[in-house]
């Protein structure tokens, strides 16, 4: 046994070694994401978000006495940069490249819903046209040079004999955002979202690449909302879902 104590010592002292360094990073890593709240979404609407069923995160609003099936349309506003408060100071080019990403992802999750109009004047817009406006709020860029140590860190647990749960990366990334969809006839809300989503231990393509979470969350915001049109039957196509499922 001694011989055995002797080959792994030092495989657990770097262990603990690599958690000590971990922790730290952990306090000096990027805050994570969050909902915000910019004034993106006017504070009468905001105040009347709720947390829904299997998204306790997240925050939506709903207009009361939605008439189900009475969008065909949909007019996609260019996704803005809306800082929070605090919030990273980006790049012109790298504000351009994330809110042209979030557009894309809105543009093709919602345009299975809807038929998607480019902008124009209102008068021009047809019968049942939803005008849907979008804000990133928050962005964090994931930092590899951060996030190596806690896979390091479980490599060498694994070496040592022991086994080591995922580690939250500490400079994970992610993005924040605001959504609302308003009629484009009368400029009522209908349907308005604050939600955000930050990187996964599992995700580890997203550790090392700066925006690969951020992206990650668009995809998620836009899901959101898609969901939230089925389980409202807004869009003429997609009736309100039945026992809480989706229509085939």
């Amino acid at each position: 046994m001694p011989p055995q104590l002797s080959c792994r010592l030092p495989a657990q002292r770097l262990v603990s070694l690599l958690f000590s360094c971990t922790g730290v990073l952990l306090l000096a890593g990027c805050a994570g994401q969050k909902t915000t709240r910019t004034g993106f979404i006017a504070p009468e609407t905001y105040g009347q978000m709720t947390h829904p069923k299997g998204h306790t995160d997240d925050l939506v609003y709903i207009a009361p006495g939605l008439h189900p099936g009475g969008y065909r349309y949909a007019v996609i506003d260019p996704v803005l940069w809306h800082p929070v408060r605090n919030a990273p100071v980006l790049k012109p080019d790298i504000q351009a490249r994330m809110t042209g990403a979030f557009e894309a992802e809105l543009r093709k999750t919602l345009g299975e819903d809807f038929q998607i109009l480019p902008a124009g004047p209102v008068a021009m817009m047809p019968h049942g046209t939803l005008r849907i406006s979008a804000a990133i709020t928050n962005l964090r860029r994931s930092k590899w040079y951060y996030n190596a140590l806690p896979i390091v860190a479980g490599f060498a647990a694994g070496a040592a004999g022991g086994g080591l749960p995922p580690i939250p990366p500490p400079a994970p990334g992610g993005a924040s955002e605001e959504l609302i969809a308003t009629d484009a006839a009368t400029g009522a809300p209908v349907l308005a979202i604050a939600t955000y989503n930050n990187g996964m231990p599992w995700n580890m393509v997203g550790q090392w690449l700066p925006y690969a979470h951020a992206r990650r969350a668009f995809h998620l915001a836009a899901l959101l909302m898609k969901e939230e049109v089925l389980k409202t039957g807004l869009a003429s196509a997609s009736p309100a879902y039945v026992g809480g499922k989706s229509p085939s």
